[in-house]
């Protein structure tokens, strides 16, 4: 083996091992929670929603089934409002009126 193969081993070896660490610090990192400063207060006491955080990682944030029983149908409208028609809008759609002229042949 040449020493430009062993070198290359070495380099290959290095920069894998380089970006396994990485990804483990950065994992690590993700997860990290600092712990609040509780001589600040109003931003950094109990109450900065930081236990959100906590329960989005863990999945234990995610929503269960919901009781339908407490739910109603809203009644449908009885009386419709009818406009005479002389004060009845005017259909102004732009889709119904043509785009172009019609092609000549």
């Amino acid at each position: 083996m040449s020493s430009d193969a062993v070198n290359t081993t070495i380099s290959r070896a290095f920069l894998a091992l380089v970006t396994l660490g990485v990804l483990v610090v950065l994992a690590g990192l993700a997860y990290a929670s600092p712990p609040d400063a509780p001589w600040i207060p109003g931003i950094y006491d109990g109450t900065d929603l930081d236990e959100v955080i906590v329960l989005v990682t863990t999945a234990s944030g995610a929503v269960g089934p919901g009781d339908l029983a407490g739910l109603r149908v809203l009644p449908l409208a009885s009386a419709t409002a009818v406009l005479p028609a002389e004060k009845a809008p005017v259909n102004a759609c732009l889709a119904l009126l043509p785009a172009r002229a019609p092609p000549l042949a």
